[in-house]
């Protein structure tokens, strides 16, 4: 059986594929609903530049950015670690690269997991805040 902190570290691994290929142009067939299922009703993005979108706009933002990366655009995940657990819930922190048309960018992200059985892994996004390990230019 998984743990809390292993299924939301498969989550974070997972979702994180899921955007590398829902941005790339790609002849793959992925769903929206893959997204749609892993984020809470009440899910709060605050990205890197402090902008604040909820859970719909997310889905509309990464709904209408299809293919819209070059075909050399991919994520990496790394260092996730826990930074506070209960029974139904667990926050961590990763750093989340980008790659693509010869630059990276780098951010921390904290991210808020809550157990969700009919989830993709069993868990959903609640919250993410992601800063800047640099400047984005």
């Amino acid at each position: 059986m998984k743990t809390l902190a292993d299924r939301a570290a498969q989550e974070i691994f997972e979702l994180h594929v899921f955007f590398g290929e829902w941005l790339r142009p790609s002849a793959k067939a992925f769903d929206l609903g893959r997204l749609e299922q892993a984020l809470d009703p009440d899910f709060r993005l605050i990205g890197p530049d402090g902008g604040i979108r909820d859970r719909a706009a997310v889905i509309g933002w990464i709904g209408a950015a299809r293919g819209s990366r070059g075909p050399d655009f991919a994520i990496d995940v790394s260092g996730i670690r826990p930074v506070w657990q209960s029974a139904e819930a667990i926050l961590l922190e990763y750093v989340e690269a980008q790659y693509g048309q010869g630059r990276t960018t780098r951010r921390l992200s904290t991210a808020l997991l809550c157990l969700a059985p009919a989830a993709p892994c069993g868990v959903v996004w609640r919250h993410l805040q992601e800063t800047w390990l640099q400047a984005a230019g």
